[in-house]
């Protein structure tokens, strides 16, 4: 009886470690947030010189049957209106694309994975946990980066974020 509480309570308190989004992932278009890394494993300034920029990322899923291009969504980071539109990348129909805060070419790697560069020098993923919800709204084409719902199609909320992890919206 004893070694069964001190499991139970063992689990709970696991499962009260593990960082839970306060959002389920969803969305009301063709592509829907699915994870971010807002916090790069590291430190994110050297030598007075941004790192690992593309540490910083988050996932997108064409949740279609065809492919979408990803030419004009808004990811609207709501502690900050300095954003800027997705660049043109045909996503297939069912792939996820890690959508990297720095520069690089648009593409697909040699294990299939998509990657899209927004061509940022700094990182603009927010790390301290305020008080902002979400803290990511991916938007429609044409929508604002106004801090507001307008054209949102899919969010994600993380709170303060740990070095190196990667959250589920």
């Amino acid at each position: 009886m004893r070694s069964t509480r001190a499991l139970l309570a063992s689990v709970f308190l696991a499962a009260l470690l593990v960082p839970a989004p306060a959002q389920a992932a969803s969305t009301t278009g063709a592509l829907m947030v699915t994870h971010v890394r807002p916090n790069a494993s590291g430190a994110d300034v050297k030598d007075n010189r941004q790192v690992n920029l593309n540490g910083e990322y988050f996932i997108i899923r064409n949740v279609t049957t065809r492919t979408v291009n990803t030419q004009g969504y808004v990811p609207d980071i709501t502690s900050n209106t300095y954003g800027r539109a997705l660049p043109a990348y045909n996503l297939p129909a069912g792939a996820v694309a890690y959508v990297h805060t720095g520069s690089g070419t648009n593409r697909r790697d040699s294990q299939g994975r998509h990657h899209v560069y927004r061509g940022y020098g700094r990182h603009v993923l927010p790390n301290d946990g305020g008080a902002r919800n979400p803290d990511l709204r991916l938007k429609k084409p044409g929508s604002p980066d106004d801090n507001t719902s307008t054209g949102s199609i899919s969010v994600c909320n993380w709170g303060k974020a740990a070095d190196g992890t990667t959250y589920r919206c």
